[in-house]
């Protein structure tokens, strides 16, 4: 199943609660003002959701970079870097084999 990046959890919030989602949003744009730029704000926040084992907005996140031209080897060193720090090996195979099927999923999109 492909990620439909028209549904995706803010979306559903948004939908859900305006107020709250709307805040949500507003919160996430005063970051992205911040001084790194996109692609290195997406690598981090790929790398978060590999540590912390969640795959659908890993998902996400992949397919949205996947979108933008990134190579998958630097969606996977995002993760990979993770290792020994703050990630278990299993954590980041895990991660690794999640981009592997964002990565089949957007082939077929």
């Amino acid at each position: 199943m492909a990620i439909d990046l028209d549904r995706i959890p803010s979306t559903y919030l948004q939908d859900y609660h305006p107020e709250v989602g709307g805040s949500f949003k507003a919160m996430r744009q005063a970051i992205a003002k911040g001084p790194l730029d996109y692609e290195t704000c997406e690598y981090i926040v790929i790398a978060s959701f590999a540590q912390a084992g969640f795959e659908e907005p890993l998902k996400i996140h992949v397919t949205r970079m996947l979108n933008r031209g990134t190579p998958v080897a630097n969606l996977k060193h995002a993760v990979e870097v993770t290792l020994g720090a703050t990630t278990p090996l299993f954590a980041v195979v895990r991660a690794l084999r999640w981009i592997d099927e964002a990565v089949a999923e957007h082939g077929k999109a």
